[in-house]
């Protein structure tokens, strides 16, 4: 017989795969070193073949990065009390999306862009690296469409970007 999962609260809980479940929160100040260490971790994916690891910052020593996090409302995705991803925007424009590596491919990058369309005036936009397919892949499944491609910068290095649009049927 099957296992019944218990009903989840709107908006707080999502049931992202079987087995897991993962509640969505508000950041805080506490949760900066569980922050700074997943984009730390994953920045480094993010870029792959773009430009040499050594290129890149951690967040904690780069002052544009820093001052784009603190603008942006940031949420983070907890399981088991260990934040695993994070999130977030300046006004409809999606600025952060990065899940701890041990912990993707298990629905959490998918619950945080819901989420955040759910919350966020339409249309909602965001710029990736073309180079990033799996980011790519998740943004196309949920709805998103290439707007434009054009050459972006990282810290001096020339990167290949899609700026994606995403509008709600109306």
């Amino acid at each position: 017989m099957p296992t019944q999962r218990p009903p989840l609260r709107p908006a707080v809980h999502h049931d992202v795969r079987p087995q897991l479940t993962v509640i969505l929160r508000p950041y805080c100040e506490d949760d900066w070193a569980a922050v700074r260490d997943i984009y730390d971790l994953s920045k480094p994916d993010e870029l792959h073949g773009v430009v040499d690891t050594t290129a890149i910052p951690s967040l904690e020593d780069d002052p544009s990065m820093k001052q784009l996090f603190r603008e942006s409302q940031i949420a983070v995705a907890e399981e088991d009390g260990t934040i695993v991803g994070f999130a977030g925007n300046r006004g409809s424009s999606i600025t952060w999306l990065f899940v701890h590596p041990s912990f993707r491919r298990r629905g959490i990058a998918t619950a945080l862009v819901k989420d955040m369309l759910r919350r966020l005036e339409q249309p909602v936009t965001l710029n990736v690296a073309l180079t990033n397919g799996p980011a790519m892949s998740l943004y196309q499944r949920v709805g998103f469409k290439l707007e434009r491609e054009f050459l972006g910068d990282f810290n001096g290095h020339a990167c290949k970007v899609a700026r994606l649009h995403y509008a709600a049927a109306a």
